[in-house]
């Protein structure tokens, strides 16, 4: 038998750590539910104990977790390529130019214009509780 292959046999009878076992296991369980709360990424390696994710802006995900005793630290934000395009509304201002429109805004939408894909997304730290 080879070194190499002696090593792997080794890595393969190790026993496992309970505590990582855990720590995937949780993790695993943030992944589903993240990703069933669309609009949502998780950026950590399975079984890190620093977690990361990305939520598109408005996302209430943030608020979900926390609520469920999560510790979440928005650190930044982001773009990221989705697999679908965004449609982004445009208002007419009092000058008669084209401005983004606001959430909650009664003003009529002028144009909605479709591009590639690309969103804005907020990344935030979490910490499990």
């Amino acid at each position: 038998m080879s070194r190499r292959e002696r090593l792997l046999n080794q890595l393969l009878i190790a026993p496992r750590s309970p505590e990582a076992d855990e720590r995937r296991k949780r993790f695993n369980e943030l992944n589903q539910f993240v990703q069933s709360h669309g609009g949502a990424w998780l950026t950590s390696l399975p079984g890190s104990h620093e977690v990361t994710f990305d939520a598109l802006v408005g996302s209430a995900l943030p608020e979900q977790l926390a609520a469920m005793g999560y510790i979440v630290e928005k650190t930044g934000t982001s773009e990221r390529i989705l697999a679908h395009p965004v449609a982004q509304r445009f208002e007419t201002s009092s000058t008669g130019a084209l401005i983004p429109a606001t959430e909650g805004s009664t003003k009529p939408t002028t144009v909605t214009v479709t591009n590639a894909g690309i969103a804005v997304v907020e990344q935030f730290d979490l910490r499990m509780p």
